[in-house]
């Protein structure tokens, strides 16, 4: 049994595919798949099985994983200690973050840093995707949270580090709404439907390339603010896409005042969460710390 044994139960678990799992952490699925089955064999039992959901936990799996991300955890913990106890992490941090990546992963993470390392005086603002790469290019920024998928390309001076977290996308109905009977949803079915645009440029590009072809979406309103976009989809205003990240604990969907359903075309994949770093600061103490905090 080893950490990387581990690390890989807890992503198949996290992305329920040893597919996705593997793209993630950068290995072949057959190398993956026998180093699972080797620690499976190892512990006696059997710690995932294929649904029709996907790769899920067996019954004694639901058991061990727990403890498996227990142990992950404290080596999180233990390597966050000894870094803060051999550097002594001074100056100035800039980050560059889109909007998902803000409202879910920084405030956490900045909070147990700023009392790690109180010496770091940290900024940060909100960009699409292109500002930052470029940003990070130009060397305007120390650090760029993003998303990247397949068909991103990234300059050679920049080093991508992955998150290990991976999001879809799903479209936000008002409670009740007759699109919750459909299995998934393309945007073809919602042409006729008042469309409430959260306003970056990742979605526009993609609206953009549908209306060329299709006609144009009846938005009725364009908003920047993910609260603003759901609260508005909940009081019955029309219907949004957000990724699934945007959802996870999300109070209007946990009191059931919208609903989430698939997305079809052309939002039927999944964007992986990176941290990217020119090249020349990627070794920098403050600006590694502070992604093995969004990691952990």
């Amino acid at each position: 049994m080893n950490f990387e044994q581990l690390s890989y139960i807890k992503t198949v678990y996290e992305q329920e595919s040893i597919v996705r799992a593997s793209q993630m952490m950068h290995i072949s699925q057959s190398a993956m798949s026998q180093s699972i089955a080797s620690l499976e064999k190892e512990l006696g039992y059997q710690l995932f099985y294929r649904s029709r959901k996907g790769t899920v936990p067996t019954k004694i799996g639901k058991q061990l994983i727990p403890k498996i991300l227990e142990i992950l955890e404290a080596k999180e913990h233990l390597m966050i200690e000894i870094d803060s106890l051999q550097t002594n992490i001074a100056g100035k941090l800039k980050i560059a973050t889109i909007p998902t990546i803000f409202h879910k992963l920084v405030p956490k993470a900045l909070s147990q840093f700023k009392q790690d390392y109180p010496n770091v005086d940290i900024e940060v603002i909100e960009a699409d995707r292109e500002d930052i790469v470029s940003m990070v290019e130009n060397n305007e920024i120390d650090l760029g949270l993003t998303g990247q998928t397949t068909i991103n390309e990234t300059p050679k001076n920049i080093i991508e580090t992955s998150l290990n977290l991976t999001s879809n996308f799903k479209l936000i109905v008002p409670a009740k709404s007759k699109l919750t009977f459909k299995d998934t949803v393309d945007l073809e079915d919602i042409k006729d439907y008042p469309f409430v645009l959260y306003d970056r440029s990742f979605y526009h590009h993609h609206l953009r390339q549908f209306e060329q072809t299709s006609g144009e979406l009846k938005i009725v309103f364009r908003t920047n603010n993910p609260v603003v976009l759901m609260r508005t989809v909940a009081e019955g205003l029309g219907v949004g896409i957000v990724s699934s990240l945007m959802l996870e604990n999300e109070p209007f969907l946990n009191n059931e005042l919208i609903e989430a359903i698939p997305l079809g075309q052309p939002f039927n994949y999944f964007i992986n969460f990176v941290a990217v770093t020119h090249k020349e600061r990627n070794h920098d103490s403050s600006v590694q710390a502070f992604i093995k905090y969004l990691k952990h």
